[in-house]
């Protein structure tokens, strides 16, 4: 065909095309005529309501056949965790056996129902399909002779001239001719295909029960001589079995330590040796604070006094200063201003730490030196800047790395970055050739045309995963040929 050619050919495509758009959208509202088959109607719903349900059939065994294999992995997980208990048991040595006997009769039944059920079924179905495209040039042929008989009637309530109304008229008369001759001709197929279905679907069925049948009467007979080998075992005794570990109410794990007086005193000394006797020494209570004397005082002297949660007093005495510091993990900055004066704190709080020139140097309980006192301490790693323990540490951070004062803080507490995830590759697929036209019937399959070349991914029975020019759906193995 040259250039010439093809461009008129694909010219006149537009041109009907169009025209037959045209007569959709008037028949919808009226403003034409439509021809209606019943008789094709009523044998096209029935034939694909039989082709239905054969589909979801011929599915159902596929997914027979995959549940069978899956049941036989699992036995056969069992049997390997049977022999790591024990490797050398005859009754776990016959069930492995049996078990790899009964794989050995699935893998044969399969192969017998592919070749004797799947694919006749296959050739069935592709009937189905080859008819489906037959009803859709019917539908075309039924367009074109409806719009072409209106054309015609145009033409002629408007006079037109009879060279013009013979030229439409022997139009209809041949798209009319072209949709009874297709008409006839889908009437006798669809019969026959319907009337064909007990042709093949009661050997496939009678193969079906048959192969079932041998299988599970060789699985009985497995699973027979596996059963001798535990024959003097009774299998009610699993009933009785006994608890043999501590019970529940007697074992140490059921005890509430936390229950005792030391976890649950608020006292720093308990009573019993308080009263019993005064040079025994106190138990000290880590939460609590600790008073200390300044050296104008003799601090050994006085007898220790119970922890009293009253505020501390507006004021210091003159003589003897009592300097109250709370047990704390970090140590807070020293000042050396003399005329501080502490202002009354809430209860439940400790005062904050001061010192003058008078003040004894706090207690640690490490026992370790304080760090030297400067008239003007710098913000940093060796003089730590307050911190409030009643936040969570990231709570005084700021981004960057430095604290709210200043200072240089430490990366503990920050969370770690999130590695990036590897995008994965796209899967390659395998390339194929149509042999045939394929119009999808439903809205996961495919269409394609003769000569196309499509990426097949994964298999779904006697259905491909295909991709072609970007679009995704099934498609049918038997329409084509791999590359």
């Amino acid at each position: 065909m040259s250039k010439d050619e093809k461009e008129k050919t694909s010219w006149k495509s537009i041109k009907t095309g169009f025209a037959r758009t045209k007569h959709k959208i008037l028949a919808n509202f009226g403003a034409a005529e439509t021809t209606v088959d019943s008789k094709i109607v009523a044998e096209k719903e029935k034939l694909f309501a039989l082709f239905k349900l054969m589909k979801r059939l011929n599915k159902n065994v596929d997914k027979y056949e995959a549940t069978l294999k899956e049941i036989l992995i699992v036995q056969n997980e069992m049997s390997h965790d049977l022999l790591s208990l024990n490797e050398k048991d005859p009754a776990t040595i016959a069930y492995s056996e049996a078990l790899k006997a009964l794989e050995a009769e699935r893998i044969r039944i399969e192969q017998i129902l592919e070749d004797y059920y799947h694919d006749p079924f296959r050739l069935y179905l592709s009937q189905f399909r080859d008819i489906r495209s037959r009803l859709e040039e019917l539908d075309l042929r039924r367009l074109d002779m409806d719009r072409y008989f209106r054309d015609y009637s145009i033409k002629a309530n408007k006079g037109k001239d009879a060279t013009s109304l013979a030229k439409t008229e022997n139009k209809h008369i041949k798209t009319k001719e072209a949709y009874e001759e297709l008409s006839e001709e889908l009437m006798n197929d669809m019969i026959l295909l319907f009337d064909d279905r007990k042709e093949l679907f009661d050997p496939a069925f009678a193969l079906f029960i048959k192969t079932n049948a041998e299988f599970f009467y060789n699985a009985s007979q497995n699973y027979q001589r596996a059963s001798s080998y535990v024959d003097n075992i009774n299998e009610n005794d699993v009933v009785m079995h006994a608890w043999v570990i501590t019970p529940v109410e007697q074992s140490a794990a059921s005890k509430n330590v936390r229950s005792s007086a030391v976890f649950t005193s608020p006292k720093e000394y308990s009573a019993s040796s308080a009263g019993s006797s005064t040079t025994s020494s106190p138990q000290r209570n880590r939460a609590s604070t600790i008073s200390t004397t300044s050296p104008t005082s003799d601090r050994y002297s006085t007898p220790p006094q119970p922890y009293d949660p009253s505020p501390p007093p507006p004021a210091y005495s003159s003589t003897t200063t009592t300097t109250t510091t709370t047990i704390n993990r970090y140590p807070s900055p020293v000042s050396r201003d003399d005329s501080y004066t502490p202002p009354p704190q809430p209860y439940g709080q400790p005062p904050p730490q001061q010192y003058n020139q008078q003040a004894s140097a706090p207690i640690s309980l490490n026992k370790q030196s304080s760090p030297p006192l400067n008239s003007q301490p710098r913000a940093g790693i060796n003089n730590p800047q307050p911190v409030n323990l009643n936040k969570p540490r990231s709570a005084t951070m700021t981004p960057g790395g430095q604290s709210p004062q200043g200072g240089v803080s430490s990366n503990v507490g920050r969370p770690l970055p999130v590695p990036m995830m590897k995008k994965p590759a796209a899967p390659q697929g395998k390339k194929a050739r149509a042999l045939y036209d394929f119009e999808a019937m439903e809205s996961t399959e495919l269409s394609f045309k003769t000569g196309d070349t499509l990426t097949l991914f994964k298999q779904n029975g006697d259905w491909y995963d295909a991709d072609l020019n970007g679009k995704k759906g099934l498609v049918p193995a038997n329409y084509l040929e791999m590359l």
